[in-house]
């Protein structure tokens, strides 16, 4: 898609926002009353006895989606065999990938799945199948799309005195957000009867939650208006995962691309060996010296937190401590490697003594020979915090080498005394080839010196000393597709979405980024199941308003969705025509508002049902031959161009006149044409129409 492409479609997108508002008001306005609030409703063709007495949804949240399996139970109070007509509002972005009706077979209660269609052939199938005839009623059902919004459920017969259960299936997007899979779950049904939800995860192992609150699978909530927002938390994720899906539509193609971080990137190392070194000399004021004091043991904090974390397998060493200053010389602080308990308190007592000088080579070599000793295995940190205000000659690769030598992951930080605490990875330095030599990195931070506890938000901002929290320099590459727009930096349990037609298939997508200086290299390919998803999930987006009836079919029929040109209708089988059946020809229909583009294809001519081809162009001819000779036109030749969506004549584009010019004649053909009421036969979204006269 150009970059035009794209401004364009945004700009489309922003018109089509305000006109959903603008027809959501309307429709509102004429199904629901006077009521704001979007609500079902149900109703009988023949009888206001036929009412709804049951209405419970099964949600399943998986990880990127989840399904809202439906379960409606209408009750026929009146004298006949009525039709259930629902108007179901669609939760924001679902898409119904399924329907199926209960019937009986050989006399046992049974479960009859719908099959996806396209629209005008579902439509004109129940029609056929609802109408009257000669055979005992059985169960047809139709679930046809409105709207985006909306979609129409019709289930016939329902009998009198008798329950009907019919189920249909939404399917909408989960967005990942805090490490977490988040749906939002509307309060659904009618005025009279709200929707009860009861909650599974799609896997045994993984845990929902609401507010935080984990919850028993098998729960029932009844939501209030605000609805409920449900999180899933995968019990296996890898510490990164992208999920590509890719299918064709026509020549072109749909790719949905998602890349979900791990609540945690990694862990704090169980039983480390840190060396901590603070730069005591005099180029630096005492508030800084503080300040380097307050954040070293919000760093150390982060290992004491760790090592005290519930739920471990097997119990927590906890991390083992040396602390060092430095000026000319080196100062240890500590009596050996201690715990962190004894190693943060000594840092308290830290006094705010300056000296000469700046020996960080120094220090680094000792830091060296501490962590020597360490136990096989044990991992190594170093953590030097200095204005780096060096003397001559102590340059970066000396520095380097011995920060290497250690055999340690070595962080290096400038420190800002005050303000809000912050922390930040510093690339473009010559003295940030000193930390990456072991996989660290150079950082300049801020903190109030002043401060006396270590509270979680300060130990939140220095915890990414302990242990890397984010990709950065990311990059992100669909090859063969368009240019993925995406954050420079990408923080554990975020997450990332993309949603695009393209001009041809995407191959895979390519991820580059550092997690601290390691450089993240990964591919991810196409998933069918991905695929499968993405072709239905794009009829719940703006997108597939970018899409021709023709591209739309393939991607409905694989994702098996309803959509504006497919339709789902279940049957028992044997279904036929009844003795109980609908009397069509007496103008009986769904009855429900809605946008006029893409709408149910119920409003089939009964020529095409029979068999006939509707002469549509006969029809408009023989119309307007007849305005043409009202018009005083008896003896001149021309031409009439004009449009049509479904039945309503949407535009009258030219009206020609052969030889000399007529106004008046063209005026009044004009009038003529914009009046013309269409009949029935015209149940297409769209018709352009050139009709020669004379």
């Amino acid at each position: 898609m150009s970059g035009a492409h794209r401004r364009n479609h945004a700009a489309r997108g922003r018109r089509r926002r305000a006109r959903r508002l603008a027809a959501a008001a309307l429709v509102g306005a004429t199904l629901s009353g006077a009521s704001a609030a979007q609500a079902d409703t149900v109703r009988g063709t023949r009888s206001r006895e036929l009412v709804e007495r049951g209405h419970e949804i099964l949600v399943t949240v998986d990880r990127g989606h989840a399904t809202l399996r439906v379960r409606r139970a209408l009750f026929n109070g009146g004298p006949r065999h009525d039709q259930a007509v629902l108007k179901i509002d669609v939760p924001e972005h679902a898409v119904a990938t399924g329907l199926r009706t209960r019937g009986e077979l050989r006399g046992r209660p049974t479960w009859f799945d719908g099959k996806l269609l396209e629209a005008e052939l579902a439509a004109e199938r129940y029609r056929e199948l609802t109408g009257i005839g000669g055979y005992y009623p059985k169960d047809p059902a139709l679930l046809s799309w409105r709207s985006q919004e909306l979609l129409a459920l019709q289930v016939f017969p329902v009998a009198p005195g008798t329950e009907k259960q019919v189920e249909y299936t939404f399917t909408l997007p989960a967005r990942y957000e805090g490490g977490r899979y988040h749906v939002h779950l509307p309060q659904l049904g009618t005025d009279a009867r709200v929707a009860t939800y009861t909650l599974l995860p799609a896997h045994a192992r993984d845990q929902l939650f609401v507010d935080d609150t984990p919850v028993v699978p098998g729960k029932k909530m009844t939501p209030g208006a605000e609805g409920i927002t449900l999180a899933l938390g995968r019990h296996d994720a890898p510490w990164i995962e992208g999920r590509l899906g890719v299918a064709r539509a026509g020549e072109r193609a749909v790719m949905h691309f998602a890349l979900d971080g791990a609540r945690e990137f990694s862990a704090i190392p169980d039983g480390a060996h840190v060396v901590v070194v603070i730069d005591a000399s005099r180029s630096r004021d005492v508030e800084a010296l503080e300040a380097s004091h307050v954040a070293a043991r919000a760093y150390l904090e982060s290992f004491r937190r760790a090592a005290r974390a519930p739920g471990s397998e097997r119990p927590r060493r906890g991390a083992r401590v040396e602390l060092l200053s430095f000026d000319r010389t080196v100062h240890r602080h500590t009596r050996g490697f201690e715990s962190t308990e004894k190693a943060l308190a000594r840092l308290e007592g830290l006094g705010d003594h300056r000296g000469n000088g700046s020996a960080m080579d120094d220090a680094l070599a000792e830091a060296g020979r501490l962590l020597a000793r360490a136990p096989r295995g044990a991992s190594r940190r170093v953590l030097v915090i200095s204005d780096l205000e060096l003397r001559d000659g102590l340059e970066a690769p000396r520095l380097a080498e011995l920060a290497r030598r250690t055999g340690a992951i070595v962080h290096v930080s400038q420190i800002m005394r005050g303000g809000d605490a912050a922390l930040l990875r510093f690339d473009d330095d010559d003295w940030d080839r000193v930390p990456r030599a072991t996989g660290g990195l150079l950082w300049r931070a801020s903190v109030d010196g002043s401060a006396r506890a270590i509270d979680d938000e300060l130990r939140d901002v220095f915890e990414e000393w302990a242990r890397p929290r984010r990709l950065d320099h990311v990059t992100l590459t669909a090859e063969g597709g368009p240019e993925l727009r995406h954050p420079q930096s990408f923080a554990e349990g975020d997450g990332y979405a993309r949603f695009e037609i393209t001009d041809a298939p995407v191959r895979h997508v390519r991820l580059t980024a550092e997690l601290w200086s390691e450089p993240v290299r990964e591919v991810f390919t196409p998933s069918r199941a991905e695929g499968d998803l993405w072709s239905a999930l794009v009829f719940g987006d703006d997108l597939h308003e970018e899409l021709s009836e023709a591209e739309m079919m393939p991607l409905a029929r694989r994702g098996g969705a309803v959509s504006p040109v497919t339709s789902y209708l279940a049957i028992e089988p044997g279904v036929r025509p009844s003795t109980e059946g609908l009397d069509w020809g007496q103008g009986v229909g769904i009855g429900l508002g809605g946008r006029g583009r893409r709408v149910s294809r119920v409003h089939q001519a009964r020529a095409k049902v029979a068999g006939a081809p509707p002469d549509r162009v006969g029809w408009l001819k023989e119309q307007l031959e007849k305005a043409w000779s009202a018009c005083g036109g008896a003896q001149r030749a021309g031409a009439v161009t004009l449009a049509s969506t479904w039945r309503e004549v949407v535009d009258v584009s030219r009206v020609e006149v052969r030889g000399a010019p007529e106004p008046v004649l063209q005026s009044c053909v004009l009038e003529a044409a914009w009046a013309l009421e269409l009949p029935e036969m015209f149940s297409q979204p769209r018709g352009a129409w050139d009709i020669p006269i004379g």
